[in-house]
């Protein structure tokens, strides 16, 4: 039998399940632990959201989510400016700088190739990836990305476009699980794929 719900805890419920692993079960909690709080924590709560949803912006160079035009990773001339991490979004970043076994530059592409979403290497910064290894003065670029189909046509494609430049192409040790997210991956895994990566292609 459906409980009879306002409108306004069912689009709170709604917008709840848009985010990634949130299902009706945890979108419900969620919707009722906020609502059920006074208006000062919801307001807070939606106020810093909104506050960082105007404020934040790409990184210039890295696309990297900033607050500024270079985020902070970018402005840190102590990093090895030889490396480059090729990954699939900002929180990947975030997963690389807590196992603090990577002290080069990054690269976000903001998504994967996928044909079957009509996702093509022009959707995604793939472009900007090649102006940089042309400019950047790299000599390693690490691919980073998921070890799933996707990823691995990914892989391909930008291994065939950078083919004609002096540049070394590697990928992450396959310690990591076929299929798995690099965003769930221990620390002490991910340091061993990064430290033990290899030729790509």
């Amino acid at each position: 039998m459906p409980v009879n719900q306002s409108d306004y805890i069912k689009d709170v419920v709604f917008a709840f399940k848009k985010l990634p692993g949130i299902g009706e079960r945890s979108a419900r909690r969620l919707a009722f632990y906020i609502l059920s709080q006074n208006e000062s924590v919801a307001y807070h709560f939606a106020n810093t959201i909104k506050d960082a949803k105007q404020n934040i912006k790409l990184c210039k160079h890295c696309f990297n989510l900033s607050g500024e035009e270079l985020c902070p990773i970018c402005k840190n001339s102590s990093r090895n400016s030889k490396l480059l991490c090729v990954v699939e979004n900002p929180e990947i970043i975030y997963v690389f700088e807590k196992s603090g076994n990577f002290n080069g530059f990054y690269h976000v592409l903001h998504g994967l190739i996928n044909p079957l979403e009509g996702i093509t290497p022009s959707d995604i910064k793939i472009k900007e990836l090649v102006g940089r290894v042309e400019g950047g003065g790299f000599e390693e670029i690490i691919l980073a990305l998921n070890p799933n189909s996707n990823g691995e046509a990914t892989m391909v494609y930008i291994q065939k476009i950078l083919s004609s430049y002096d540049v070394h192409i590697t990928a992450l040790a396959r310690g990591i699980p076929v299929g798995s997210d690099l965003e769930y991956i221990d620390k002490d895994t991910l340091s061993e794929a990064i430290n033990y990566r290899k030729n790509f292609g």
